[in-house]
């Protein structure tokens, strides 16, 4: 009787030793997976880091500045160049024009505000 208990206590061992070193794999594996993506993770925010920093460049008011006066002939707005509602309705009098400063006019109107009581 003490040599059967004997063999299976020591199949329990095996059993339990096999099972903690296929733990022990598994763990290791999943570190390893976890310090791949950290790495990956860096760099990608190192790239994201970079590509702002080109945005920012790209967007910078001076460069764009530049580019303007080499490449167009474009200059501020000038007064002169604002149209008047009656300026807009001789320039395009085809009655749609007047719909549109009827419109402008009475949206810009006082509106009025009935008193519903409490």
């Amino acid at each position: 009787m003490m040599r059967i208990t004997t063999l299976l206590l020591c199949l329990i061992l095996a059993a339990a030793a096999a099972g903690r070193y296929k733990a022990e794999i598994a763990v290791r594996a999943a570190k390893g997976e976890i310090h791949s993506l950290e790495k990956k993770k860096s760099a990608e925010l190192s790239d994201i880091q970079v590509l702002r920093a080109e945005i920012a460049y790209l967007e910078s008011p001076e460069r764009l500045e530049g580019i303007a006066e080499k490449f167009t002939d474009l200059e501020p707005l000038s007064g002169s160049q604002l149209m008047t509602a009656e300026d807009f309705e001789v320039a395009f009098d085809d009655g749609a024009s007047k719909k549109i400063v009827k419109a402008v006019t009475d949206a810009t109107a006082p509106v009025e505000v009935a008193d519903l009581g409490d």
